[in-house]
This record gives structure tokens, C-alpha cells and sequence, in this order.
């Protein structure tokens, strides 16, 4: 509903209605003296209708929930599309405007769901050019899947209709060269007595896992941990499981490059 603006005439009129008040109570009374002197009472005026306002957010949110989910491969595409393009320097920045906040503003419908690291250059609304109401984001450092991602997850696909997980990591992850460097006996003492252990017991499996015969362990073991995290997600929550083998839901893992803002397919 707009707000609605006086003028100094309006305020002006609205004072004199205020004042003119006890005239209209002393109308209410004249009935019953014209009554009393055999006059026919003045019938009161019918109260004007109140005009039907528009329960915007209402019909926006009705107008998002008739969009059904889309195809996997579909999703796929499109969160494929938009990095093309924010990798090209031609993002569209599509979503962010008022009226798509008004559209979602009382229902989601989000098309894929990103697990991404927690790290301040890998925002996924900007790195696949999405807006408003397009992803459901978990963001947790060094994307591992514990019972409370894999919980959010859940939710964005059973409630939220989305169609594609992606597990992604990224180039030169600090979770994982911390954990790879706790591994080989040079962890930073300023982890003592932090929960960083916590995330680096979730990461050290993909860098146990590095052959020995790889160049650059750490970026390895970035590609194996995403790989893992999707693994994980489809081998520990049955619901999500048996939406991809219904062919409803696709998990993939992939990697984002720092350097040239590409995203590409992990590789275990």
C-alpha cells in the first residue's frame, strides 16, 4: 500500500473535519427530536465501500510457486551459461532488481543448490551470474558435508524443488593447504584450542588420497575433496539418492578458478 501524502490544504481539511465533530454527534441526536415532533427521521448514509487492494506479495508469491522445477540437465546449463558469461566479463546481473525482490519475498523456488567453501572470492550468485530466488547456498569452509549441510541440502530439494547439487571447490583453498600442511607435521599454532580441527579431520581424507606421484598435492587434493563431498551427499541421505536414480536430481563436483573465474568439472 503507498503512503499517503498530505498537502497543507489536505492537513487543513482534516483539521477543520475535527473540528466540525460534535456538529455530526449532535446530527445523531437530531432524530429523535424530529421524531418526537412527528418528523420522519433523516436516514443515516451508507457506508462507501472500501475499494479492493491487491494483496501484492501474495499474488507474487502464487505467480513464483506455478514455475515447476526444471530438468537437471536444464539447471545444469544454465548455472554453466551464467559463468560463461561472468568469466567473459559480460555478466547480466539478471534477479537483482525490485521487483524480483517482491516476487520472492514469500516463496523460493530456487533451480540448483551450490556447496561451496565459505572463502570471501567465491561468491556463487556472482561467479554464475544469478540473482534473487536462482540458488540455494550452503557455504561452509573447505565444503565438507557434516549432518547440518547435508541437512540444508535436503531441505532445498525436498521443500524447495531444486534439481542439481554441486559440490564446489576452488583453486588454492585455504582449508585444504592447512589441512594438508596439520598432515605433514607444519600446522600453525595458532589453531590450538580452535575448532579448525574440526574441518581439517572432514578435509584430511581427500589429502590422504593424493597419489604421491602428484605435482601439486594441494590442488589434488581441492579436486578430490569436492569429489568426495558429492559422494558423500549421494551415498549418506537415501531421499536425495533415490531422486538421482529416478533421474529428478544431479550431484556434480567441480572446481572454480581463481585466475580466470571458470568453473570446471572436478577430477578425482
Amino acid at each position: 500500500m503507498r503512503p499517503l501524502l498530505l498537502s497543507r490544504r489536505g492537513l487543513v481539511l482534516g483539521a477543520a473535519a475535527l473540528v466540525t465533530a460534535p456538529s455530526a454527534l449532535a446530527e445523531d441526536a437530531a432524530p429523535a427530536h424530529a421524531q418526537a415532533a412527528g418528523a420522519k427521521p433523516r436516514p443515516k448514509a451508507r457506508p462507501k465501500a472500501k475499494a479492493k487492494v491487491e494483496d501484492k506479495p501474495a499474488a507474487a508469491a502464487a505467480a513464483h510457486a506455478s514455475h515447476p522445477g526444471m530438468a537437471p540437465e536444464e539447471a545444469m546449463a544454465r548455472l554453466m551459461e551464467g559463468n560463461a558469461r561472468y568469466a567473459a566479463a559480460r555478466a547480466l546481473h539478471p534477479h537483482a532488481d525490485g521487483a524480483r525482490r517482491l516476487l520472492v519475498a514469500t516463496a523460493q523456488h530456487p533451480f540448483a543448490t551450490v556447496l561451496a567453501c565459505a572463502d570471501s572470492r567465491v561468491a556463487p550468485e556472482i561467479i554464475f551470474d544469478q540473482g534473487l530466488g536462482d540458488l540455494f547456498v550452503a557455504r561452509v569452509a573447505g565444503n565438507v558435508v557434516d549432518d547440518a549441510i547435508l541437512a540444508s541440502l535436503e531441505y532445498s530439494v525436498i521443500h524447495l524443488g531444486s534439481t542439481l547439487i554441486m559440490a564446489l571447490g576452488h583453486e588454492r583453498c585455504g582449508a585444504v593447504k592447512a589441512t594438508a600442511d596439520a598432515l605433514a607435521g607444519k600446522g600453525s599454532p595458532a589453531d590450538a584450542e580452535t575448532k579448525i580441527g574440526a574441518l581439517a579431520n572432514l578435509i584430511a581424507p581427500a589429502v590422504r588420497a593424493v597419489p604421491e606421484w602428484s605435482q601439486d598435492k594441494v590442488d589434488a587434493a581441492i579436486s578430490l575433496n569436492a569429489t568426495r563431498a558429492a559422494a558423500e551427499i549421494f551415498a549418506n541421505s537415501k531421499p536425495l539418492r533415490e531422486r538421482v536414480l529416478a533421474g529428478k536430481l544431479r550431484i556434480v563436483a567441480a572446481r572454480y578458478d581463481l585466475d580466470d573465474g571458470i568453473v570446471s568439472p572436478a577430477k578425482a
